[in-house]
Parts: C-alpha cells; structure tokens; sequence
C-alpha cells in the first residue's frame, strides 16, 4: 500500500510568487521528508531586495513558483503579504502603507500574517541539517569561495557530528562548461541526498534549474550567502536586532557595499503598493 502524501502547504502570493506558508520548523522536516521522498524537487528562499528582479523577469518567477517549496528569506515578504491582505480602497491603501511599514519595523509579530514566520536564511539552514541528521541523509555543499565552503563543511561536522556530508565544492565555476561538467560529476559520484547551493540570487536558482535533472540528489536547496555565515567570515546581527526585522541594516553597516542592493528595497515597496491599489480596483 502506497504511503499516504501529506498536502501541500498553502500559498500566498507576492508580486507573482507563490510562498508557501509554513514556519521554519515544518519547513526544515519538510525539506528533509522530500530529500528521503526519492523525487527531485528544490527549494528557494527570496529576498525582498530581489523581488523587483523577480516581478519584472517571468523566467525567474517560473522557476520560484516551480519550487516544491518557496520560502520567505526576510520580514520583508511577510511584510508584503500582510499588506497585500489588509482590506480597503485607494485612500486606505495608501494611508495604511506607512502604518504597515512601521509596524514591520517597531512591531513585527503584528505582521505575521498570512505568512506565519520568515526563514532567516542561516536559522532555517542550521534548523533544516539537524533535521537531514536525524532523517540519516547525506549532504553535498556547492558554492561559496573555496575557503568558505571549507569552513563551512567543517563547521557543520563539528556541530552536527552525525551527519553525512558527502562532499563540497567552491561555487566560482565561471563560464567553464568542464568545470561545470567535472562539478555534476562529483556530485552524481558522491550520490547525496540534499544538495546546498549557495551562489547568490538568481545564478544559484537558475543553476539548479538548469542541472538539477542531471543529478543524483533529490532534493536542492538555494543558499544564498548562509557559507558566509556558517564559516564564520560573515558576522550576523545581534540577537535583538535580527528580532526587529533589522538584519538588514547591520549588514549594511558592516558592507556598505550592500547599498546597491539595498536600493533595490524603496522599489519593492512601490510594486507592492502598485499591486494593493490594483487589486483594490485603485
């Protein structure tokens, strides 16, 4: 007798792209459930820096919205839900978008729905390796720097001593068509059960797009900068300051380099706003 297919979580869309509405702890089993399910499938986790290149780029959005799950990766999305869902006209959109905003910044369980949780990229990562230890998977981690990644794999084996990491590689692999192919190689070779690719948005997502039907994993998770974070060479933001939904900011503060990015944010707002005044008829 066939066991029984749990349902899928529900969605809720944001500019285009279904999230599914999960917290990090049913998203980690989840994740861990389908990498022992023995059908490929992958997981992405946007950031609301890059829905403007995802709402303007339908090939991007088809791949988010083809994900077995789509996570929100920053209170921003959950901020963009819960705006979206408020009801009211033209004048009560607009006069409702500073209050919303605020309380994402000085009240941010008040914005908890539709969307329950946000990821916070590296608690999920760590949430969902304890989880692929417990299930008895094996892990292969592609992407960052070499020394990173290095890190990174060490790391994990010093917390998670039980779990099997079955290999890892940098992710610069450029335009090189072999090292592409010598990198599918060592990964069908190593067989994993969950493959981590951290590439940054959208070359991670398009990679495992592009490949995933080549490999011998059945589940791929994009990354994004969680082997900066896992090495140590990036530093995360304090306890409360992550709380607030201000991660954002630290990180900016720390690499302001981020700022090109970063302005990526005031046009996020303005497609939700434009999405809201639609939906209203406005």
């Amino acid at each position: 007798m066939t066991a029984h297919q749990p349902d899928p979580p529900a969605t809720v869309d944001v500019l285009g792209v279904r999230f599914h509405n999960v917290t990090r702890q049913e998203a980690a089993a989840e994740i861990a459930r389908l990498a022992g399910a023995g059908r490929r499938g992958y997981v992405v986790k946007p950031y609301s820096e890059f829905m403007p290149r995802a709402a303007s780029d339908a090939g991007i959005r088809s791949i988010l919205n083809e994900a077995v799950l789509c996570l929100p990766d920053g209170i921003g999305i959950l901020w963009a839900a819960h705006y979206l869902s408020l009801a009211g006209g033209r004048w009560r959109a607009i006069m409702q978008l500073p209050l919303s905003l605020g309380a994402m910044m000085l009240r941010p369980s008040a914005i908890r729905r539709p969307l329950r949780e946000a990821m916070a990229g590296v608690d999920l990562t760590w949430r969902m390796l304890s989880e692929l230890e417990t299930a008895g998977a094996s892990v292969y981690l592609l992407g960052g720097t070499e020394q990173e990644v290095s890190a990174a794999s060490k790391e994990i084996a010093r917390r998670l001593p039980r779990l099997a990491l079955a290999g890892f590689h940098h992710g610069y692999l450029g335009r090189s068509r072999a090292a592409t192919e010598a990198v599918v190689e060592a990964i069908n070779a190593a067989a994993p059960d969950a493959l981590l690719v951290a590439m940054g948005f959208p070359r991670q997502e398009r990679w495992i797009a592009s490949h995933l039907h080549r490999l011998s994993v059945n589940m791929a998770v994009a990354e994004g900068g969680s082997f900066s974070f896992i090495s140590g060479s990036a530093r995360r933001a304090p306890a409360w300051m992550r709380q607030a939904g201000l991660e954002w900011l630290f990180r900016l503060w720390r690499q302001p380099s981020r700022l090109r990015r970063q302005l990526a944010l005031p046009a996020f707002v303005w497609l939700v706003l434009r999405e809201r005044l639609a939906r209203s008829g406005g």
